[in-house]
């Protein structure tokens, strides 16, 4: 959830100056933050093959931490994955909204039901990693997850340089 919990401030963050100053983010920072994205997945997903290589998705009878994520580390992933939606969260509601206190409000509003709805979904999600069944099945369904990140990740930074097709 403090992945999730990221999402408020950086939204409101990035969007905010957008919303006032009539301005988008250069052209080249937007590719650097689309990028970041596209970094941060792949080393989500070779953590992730590096984890099942070394064994660390074995059932066992009893409950085994192995490198669980910290608070500080999830809220920075959650953070650096936002960061490239932001500019076109403002542009939409620039292009749809002509009070600028009105578009402000909508952005906050925006920002803070994203913050709740992804830390519903986060803890949905944990909750169903976490039970008996998921957590003997992870060892098998890793490196399809880990491979399908990776090649993901990979498309994700070199389409924000235009290296690659970008359809959305």
């Amino acid at each position: 959830m403090p992945g999730a919990l990221a999402t408020r401030p950086r939204c409101f963050v990035f969007g905010l100056p957008i919303l006032l100053f009539g301005s988008f983010l250069p052209e080249r920072v937007q590719h650097a933050a689309e990028t970041a994205v596209g970094v941060v997945i792949v080393y989500l997903a070779l953590r992730l093959l590096i984890r099942w290589r070394r064994g660390e998705f074995r059932f066992h009878a009893h409950p085994q931490a192995h490198g669980a994520r910290t608070r500080r580390a999830a809220f920075a992933i959650g953070l650096v994955h936002g960061m490239g939606g932001s500019a076109g969260v403002g542009l939409l509601v620039l292009a749809s909204v002509r009070s600028t206190g009105l578009a402000v409000i909508s952005l906050v509003l925006l920002a803070a039901f994203t913050a709740a709805s992804m830390s519903v979904m986060s803890s949905g999600f944990g909750s169903m990693l976490a039970s008996r069944s998921a957590r003997a099945s992870l060892g098998v369904v890793a490196p399809a997850l880990g491979g399908a990140s990776l090649v993901f990740g990979v498309w994700y930074a070199t389409a924000a340089w235009s290296l690659a097709s970008y359809p959305f």
